[in-house]
């Protein structure tokens, strides 16, 4: 079963910020239809978390003081939880706090078989070489919001060929750089 992110699932929902229909991605503003974000609004997660004003749990529609289903998403559900992280800039300050200067995620995906990411390694600089400080497969925030680009780069992998390699995360320049392999062709992207 390949893994996935909560953003990867965000694209089977319509979001509530520019009215983009399930399986599409954000726009600009709900008139721009050919104008594509780099990323999905945050308000899309909405249903992958509980809702603070109905305590309606994740996965269920947020509820009328009577119990019904509303006919909107309460505000306070549109925001990212304490446990998103969703700005980039909360995951540089996460990576210097664990003393790394980079980030590399190795992942892997096809248009069948869907994403995974297979190993997430921490570097510290030390002289001229890197030095390994971490590596992980977990499932926590951080991990998360590290793969989190790949996800929004390549969407739900739908009209990809097979996709291999590593997205860099360099946090003394504060740049995003994917390099890796479609099909049989190399190529590298850095990403905003």
């Amino acid at each position: 079963m390949p893994k996935v992110t909560a953003r990867a699932l965000w694209l089977e929902q319509w979001c509530p910020m520019c009215r983009a229909a399930p399986g599409h991605r954000c726009k600009l503003s709900r008139w721009e239809i050919d104008r594509p974000l780099q990323y999905l609004h945050v308000a899309r997660g909405w249903l992958e978390r509980p809702c603070p004003r109905c305590e309606a749990p994740p996965g269920q529609q947020c509820l009328t003081p009577n119990g019904r289903a509303a006919s909107q998403v309460h505000a306070a559900r549109l925001n990212a939880a304490r446990w998103e992280l969703v700005s980039r800039a909360a995951v540089w300050e996460k990576l210097e706090l664990r003393g790394a200067t980079a980030a590399r995620v190795h992942f892997s995906a096809s248009a069948r078989r869907g994403g995974q990411i297979d190993l997430i390694r921490l570097y510290r600089r030390e002289g001229d070489e890197l030095v390994e400080v971490e590596r992980w497969t977990g499932r926590d925030e951080l991990s998360h919001a590290l793969e989190a680009p790949v996800w929004e780069r390549f969407g739900t992998f739908a009209r990809h060929p097979h996709v291999r390699g590593e997205l860099i995360w360099t946090v003394n320049d504060r740049r995003l750089v994917i390099t890796a392999r479609r099909g049989d062709r190399p190529f590298e992207e850095q990403l905003r």
